[in-house]
């Protein structure tokens, strides 16, 4: 079982998140802001952080660059979740350290696909 962060300002998709998850035997936490996220991201050991870019406080981008730029965190895989797709913005996430980019609003199926994707890399 692997542990995943998800990091929305968006209650109902972090309630959807967390259900399609758990059918995994994964456990998921939950962050609404960057702040948030990055409290849990220091005190806990994840295998798999899912980031909207746009939340409350700081960005989600710039909780990817200090996730990413960390020792301690930067081998954790993140995945953005957006409504912003535009190729500039999926560059530059990608840049900045995320490994994948989802397209709000996310399919089930696309997203427990990246999970199995994460999980068959690295056992999650």
């Amino acid at each position: 079982m692997g542990r995943i962060l998800f990091v929305d300002d968006d209650t109902d998709a972090l309630e959807t998140y967390v259900k399609a998850v758990s059918l995994g035997n994964h456990q998921a936490d939950v962050a609404s802001s960057a702040m948030e996220g990055w409290k849990l991201v220091k005190k806990n050991a994840y295998d798999l952080i899912f980031v909207d870019l746009n939340i409350p406080q700081v960005s989600g981008y710039e909780l990817i660059e200090k996730i990413t730029r960390d020792r301690r965190t930067k081998f954790i895989p993140v995945v953005v979740i957006s409504a912003l797709p535009e190729d500039n913005l999926v560059d530059a996430v990608l840049n900045a350290g995320a490994q994948h980019f989802l397209e709000k609003p996310v399919a089930l199926v696309d997203l427990l696909s990246v999970i199995e994707k994460f999980e068959a890399e690295s056992s999650l």
